[in-house]
């Protein structure tokens, strides 16, 4: 008798231990940044030394459930036969839930006016 109510405890305690883990085990929510638009910028500057910019602008939103504490947008920049210019970034912290962040992505030196082709990515880790 004792054996076999030991074993309805085991079990018992078995069930309540598995009902515990799945009940904290719910799914987190999560921030998740969309990029609404963008465009490009150039700028050619002349003295001394010359010196340009290209800017990426545009918005982007949480459009997740849950604060995002580290967005990036990275652009990396190309000339008009596609060649690999440079690459640069901005970034924001906190971003809320439903928040829109409108960015501003810099590349500034002397070959930066030669830019006229970009991709864009959007994270968040």
């Amino acid at each position: 008798m004792r054996r076999a109510s030991f074993r309805v405890i085991v079990v018992a305690l078995f069930l309540v231990l598995i009902v515990v883990i799945c009940g904290c085990a719910k799914p987190q929510a999560t921030g998740e940044l969309k990029i609404l638009s963008h465009r490009l910028t150039t700028h050619g500057f002349a003295g001394g030394m010359p010196q340009s910019t290209a800017t990426v602008t545009g918005r982007a939103q949480n459009v997740g459930a849950a604060s995002i504490n580290y967005a990036q947008i990275a652009v990396n920049y190309y000339d008009k036969d596609g060649r690999f210019l440079a690459t640069a970034s901005a970034i924001m912290q906190n971003l809320a839930p439903g928040q829109v962040w409108d960015f501003t992505v810099l590349f500034q030196g002397p070959d930066a006016w030669k830019a006229v082709k970009y991709d864009i990515a959007a994270s968040t880790k």
